[in-house]
Formats: C-alpha cells, structure tokens, sequence
C-alpha cells in the first residue's frame, strides 16, 4: 500500500453516516480526544489497511462515531496469552508454553461502546486487563523468533475483560473451570482508539501501560515486564499452525496493584469508566452496563 499511514481509525462519518477507515487529522490521545468531545476528522482510506492495494485518499471527513480500529469480519481469529506477568520476573523461569485462549468475534467492541455484564455474569467478579493488542498483517506457520516481527502490522490497546468467577480464578467456579465462558460474552473485547503502524513502535518490549477505574490507578506496568516476548509469543501460536493475516493477539495483561489485589471491592460495577492506556497507542475509554431486568439464575 502506498502511503501507509502512521495511524489507522475506522469510524461513521457525519456527512453520510458511511463507515470507513482512514488516517486521523489531529494528533494526541483520539482516545481522550474523542471522549472530551473534540471533533475528530480524517483523510478517507480507499478500503482496508490491511489490504496492499489500499490509497490514502485526499478526501477529509468528520468522525460522527469512533469504531474499532478494525471491523470484526476483518479479524480472522482472536488468540490470548493468561500469564504473562510475574510479581517478579527474575524469579520466573521463561515459560516453555504458552497459556493460550481464544475469545470469539462476538466480543470486539470499540472506544466509548458500553462493555455490558450480561446477567448471568453479574456479581461473578468482573475484571478488566489492558493488554497492548498485536495486529497481524502477514499470514504465517512456524515462524522463527527473529522473522516473527515482520508479520505485524500494527498495535492497538485491548481490554481483555474477564469474569474471574466463572473461571474460577477466585475460587467460585461453576460447572468447572469456564475460561471459554468467562471471557466471551459480547462487548468484552473493546478495542482502540486507533491502530498504529508496527514502523511507528520501534520496541514493543517498551510500553508503559495502565488501567484506571474512575480514576483509581489499578494496574501499572510496562510490556518489558512480559514473561513471552512479542516476536515469542508469535512464534510459538505459529508452531504448526497458520496464523492468519487479521488476526489479533492479546499479549497478556499485567498484574493488578498489591494495594488492589485484596480490595473485595475491586470489581466492575455498573457505571464504573475504565481507561485502559499503553504507550504511543492511546486512551481506551468504556464504561461498565450491567444487564437488568428479572436476574437469572448463574450460569
């Protein structure tokens, strides 16, 4: 694609209420930007960042709503990596497999869209997990560690949001452990605010990123902190296995604060605002919607 753009938002247009992708005018935080109510404006994409044939073109338009940065039938499949952080890496050995999951396309949402709690989960310890969010733009099977790199297109900030009860996390599982099922319900994988070029990240074993939950810092940490490298991780998801250009990695979230860990009180609520921020990608704002109506029983 010629002129490939630093920053990618797909978004609805004011002029037309048309979605589409393209190259944001302002610079900054478009997560803050886009919260605050400032006016959003982009040069228009001729199509898919992800596709090489691609132009920016020289047409501006408003930005009526901000989507995810990539329109889930684009996302091929959508792999996560649990324990990825250790209170202590250095007392951590490097681990030999990865603890992998996979949420389904049900779950991508986008900046400022509601992360609704359905009822069947409400009261089952909600959480959230900034993750910084790799784009692939390359398809591959068995990838070396040194070429893994190359297959990134691009990063964003990923909410990985998760039911620690039902799966069992915090000792009230049902029905066994429901890793599936905790971690899939609708809207519990936002997106944002914009997807950036892997050119634009010289070191992705460099972000600082964080969570607050109206305004209370939760988690705090930087991706140097990884157990698995990036260029790991897609290495060993790609050992025997095509990884297919569109698909998106969670790279794993990082502890909570020692200050938090115990806070029976630190889960998501309805009303809650959680920010997710990583370094050089932006501000992820949501706010937590927690089903109402007759409550059913637990799953």
């Amino acid at each position: 694609m010629s002129d490939i753009p630093t920053r990618t938002i797909r978004f609805i247009a004011s002029e037309d209420g048309k979605t589409y992708y393209g190259a944001p005018v302002q610079t900054g935080d478009l997560g803050l930007l886009y919260h605050s109510g400032t006016k959003l404006s982009a040069r228009v994409l001729s199509g898919s960042p992800l596709s090489p044939s691609t132009k920016l073109t020289s047409r501006i338009l408003s930005v009526k709503k901000l989507l995810s940065p990539l329109a889930p039938a684009e996302i091929q499949t959508i792999r996560g990596m649990g324990a990825q952080y250790a209170a202590d890496k250095s007392a951590v050995p490097k681990p030999k497999f990865f603890n992998l999951f996979y949420k389904p396309l049900n779950t991508i949402a986008g900046p400022e869209d509601p992360i609704v709690i359905p009822q069947a989960a409400v009261g089952w310890d909600n959480d959230y997990e900034v993750e910084l969010c790799v784009v692939l733009g390359k398809e591959g099977k068995d990838i070396p560690v040194e070429k893994a790199l190359e297959h990134v297109f691009g990063y964003c900030v990923v909410n990985d949001v998760t039911s620690r009860g039902l799966a069992g996390i915090t000792g009230r599982a049902i029905q066994g452990n429901q890793w599936g099922q905790a971690k899939s319900a609708d809207s519990w994988c936002p997106l944002g605010p914009v997807l950036v070029s892997a050119k634009e990240i010289n070191d992705p074993q460099k972000l600082a990123l964080k969570t607050t939950v109206n305004g209370a810092l939760k988690q705090s940490s930087n991706t140097s902190e990884m157990l698995l490298s990036v260029a790991e991780l897609i290495s060993m998801m790609s050992a025997g296995t095509t990884l297919e250009k569109g698909s998106i990695i969670l790279t794993g979230s990082p502890l909570p604060l020692k200050s938090v860990v115990n806070d029976t009180n630190r889960w998501l609520v309805h009303g809650d605002e959680v920010r997710c921020e990583v370094e050089g990608l932006g501000t992820l704002i949501n706010k937590i919607v927690e089903e109402r109506g007759p409550r059913k029983s637990k799953l």
